[in-house]
């Protein structure tokens, strides 16, 4: 059987080791989630089940207590605030059972909050017995009926709600059940994929040392011995099919070369001495060709030494060896052909230096002037600019001058009208007022003729002896409270007259007021006009003052391009005489024939302009 590779045997492991974590975080997930499914039943569906069914029985309490409160009642007033929390305890009863019954989900609860129904019916039913006994006036029927009738009722209500509590509690129970039972077969489950992937790791482990550490390290051991000559010794695990057997036939090839080496080694000294008797006569040959090529190779180092400090004005005269004649020629050709290159490039470069030093004193001056040109009319832009900034913000302030009048205008007829709906308001006060007090006499009179009444049912009542005494009293109660209304209606009535004098008071100063915001308006009005007549001049001075300013600025612009043109003239210029120098002093290294000073040296005619002009225009741009 073929033994697999260890690449093969990692990614076994791995794959089966990835597989108990996949079934480990399957059986937590699921785990996870069916706790929380029961968790989310226990804790917001049976709860709030349980807190329903609480209510209930908490409603059908306050319900039993407002009936029994019912059987203390006397008169009718209590009686009907008895029938509205009666009522009241009913409906909060029947919102409680609805709303569970709403929710219900299982068969069995919904056959137990059925038993309640019946039940709760049969206890009311009994109840509007025992109201009708009391409104009656058979306070001991419906004493009697309450506690031989409606108790035991009220007993079966409760084991019924009391079974439905118990369901309740049973049905939660049975989840913690399933929560508990999932727990403990998950932290078996998990327990035993855990020890798995624990003792596959363990193996994992234990391959890595043995099946490939320790081979690995006799491999490095019969490595160091082969590069310390040992060729002899065999090379472990080389016939191993995985990658460690690969590394070992590697190995092998490498002991295998060393032995050809040695084998190559030994042949090579065989025939070195075969070759000695031919080398022999090879070296005579050898030095006589040498000793030409030095010559050779002598005298052209010496001219291309000259050529290199600068002198072309020299020949190569001496014969050389007929296969190196050629080369001679053709050193001396390249010699002449220079020389008379570089005479005519030292030409052109005179008249280069010549033009760029004019071509960069007349760009100098017109950059001078371009700037001082721009500088006077950025500074007159910059005047008009803030002139038209001027005018344009007076007539800014001018619109809203014009606009605040207008407002003002506004306002004032706005005011006049107000004061003219508070007179007529001030008016219908004063004639509400007129029959306020008209109603109050009417008030007074009737207070008058009441305390007569009473004065006499008093006389009467006290002609009437015992049997009169209470009637006295009510009468006397009558008299007092309609001196009272008397006494009342007397004050109201100073009150209207002094509101009345206010009120006349109050038209006369919202006249006043009218008048004058009639005035206020016509001065209004006339600011405005001159308001208007002074915006339409500014708004004029500001147009032609910004045409002003758009053609200067249009200028300031047109100048500074010409003076950034002339900036970048001149640099070019600069870096043309630049370049042009840097050219000469170039060519001035060759020394040419037939133009020799009394030192030796090439003479190079001075002039102005043999170093660079650097020439910087300054220039203001304003970003506008």
């Amino acid at each position: 059987m073929k033994r697999p590779s260890i690449k093969q045997a990692l990614i076994l492991k791995l794959s089966i080791i990835s597989l108990f974590m996949i079934g480990l975080s399957y059986v937590s997930l699921n785990t996870i989630s069916t706790l929380r499914a029961n968790t989310e039943q226990i804790g917001t569906f049976w709860m709030q089940r349980l807190v329903t069914a609480r209510e209930i029985k908490e409603n059908f309490l306050d319900l039993k207590l407002v009936y029994g409160q019912y059987l203390l009642v006397d008169t009718a007033e209590q009686k009907k605030a008895g029938q509205q929390e009666i009522d009241a305890a009913g409906v909060d009863l029947d919102t409680v059972v609805g709303e569970y019954e709403k929710g219900v989900r299982t068969e069995r609860g919904r056959q137990l909050i059925n038993q309640i129904k019946p039940e709760l019916a049969k206890y009311r039913a009994l109840a509007e017995q025992m109201i009708a006994f009391q409104n009656d006036g058979k306070t001991p029927e419906a004493i009697r009926l309450f506690k031989e009738n409606m108790e035991p009722q009220a007993e079966l209500v409760n084991k019924a709600v009391a079974d439905l509590v118990a369901f309740i509690l049973n049905q939660a129970e049975g989840f913690v059940t399933a929560s508990g039972d999932s727990a403990q077969s998950a932290f078996l489950l998990t327990a035993v994929i855990a020890a798995l992937a624990v003792l596959l790791a363990i193996a994992g482990i234990f391959f890595a040392i043995s099946g490939i550490a320790n081979p690995i390290r006799s491999i490095a051991s019969a490595m160091r011995r082969l590069s310390d000559g040992d060729l002899d010794s065999d090379i472990p695990y080389a016939g191993r099919a995985d990658e460690v057997g690969e590394m070992a036939g590697a190995v092998e090839i490498f002991r295998n070369n060393a032995l050809n080496v040695v084998r190559l080694e030994k042949e090579a000294a065989e025939s070195r001495s075969e070759s000695e008797a031919a080398r022999a006569a090879t070296q005579q040959r050898a030095e006589r060709e040498a000793e030409q090529l030095r010559f050779a190779t002598t005298t052209l180092g010496g001219g291309l030494r000259r050529l290199a400090a600068g002198d072309i004005s020299f020949q190569l005269s001496e014969q050389f060896a007929a296969e190196y004649e050629t080369l001679r020629e053709d050193f001396n050709a390249s010699l002449r052909q220079l020389g008379a290159t570089i005479g005519a490039v030292l030409q052109t470069v005179y008249s280069i230096d010549n033009g760029t030093g004019e071509i960069a004193s007349a760009a100098q001056d017109l950059s001078k002037r371009t700037e001082q040109q721009a500088a006077s009319l950025e500074e007159t832009a910059a005047a008009l600019e803030e002139i038209t900034s001027n005018v344009t913000m007076a007539t800014k302030r001018t619109d809203e001058a014009r606009n605040v009048a207008k407002e003002a205008d506004i306002s004032a007829q706005r005011s006049a009208t107000v004061v003219s709906e508070a007179e007529g308001a001030m008016r219908r006060i004063e004639d509400s007022s007129q029959q306020i007090s008209n109603i109050i006499s009417a008030i007074d009179e009737i207070a008058f003729q009441t305390n007569l009444l009473a004065l006499n049912a008093g006389v009467e009542a006290a002609r009437a002896g015992e049997a009169g005494k209470g009637f006295a009293v009510v009468a006397q109660e009558v008299r007092e409270l309609a001196q009272r209304a008397a006494q009342a209606a007397k004050e109201i009535k100073g009150f209207i007259q002094k509101s009345s004098t206010d009120v006349q008071n109050g038209v006369k100063l919202v006249l006043e007021t009218g008048t004058s915001l009639k005035s206020i308006g016509e001065y209004v009005v006339q600011i405005n006009q001159l308001m208007d007549a002074i915006a339409t001049s500014a708004r004029e001075q500001s147009t032609g003052l910004a045409e002003i300013n758009t053609a200067v600025n249009q200028m300031d612009q047109a100048t500074q391009q010409n003076a950034a043109m002339v900036e970048q003239s001149t640099a070019a210029v600069a870096s043309l005489s630049s370049e042009a120098s840097r050219l000469r002093d170039l060519v001035n290294q060759f020394q040419l024939d037939g133009d020799k000073s009394a030192d030796g040296q090439h003479s190079v005619r001075a002039f102005e302009g043999n170093r660079p002009i650097h020439l910087v225009a300054s220039r203001r741009v304003t970003q506008r």
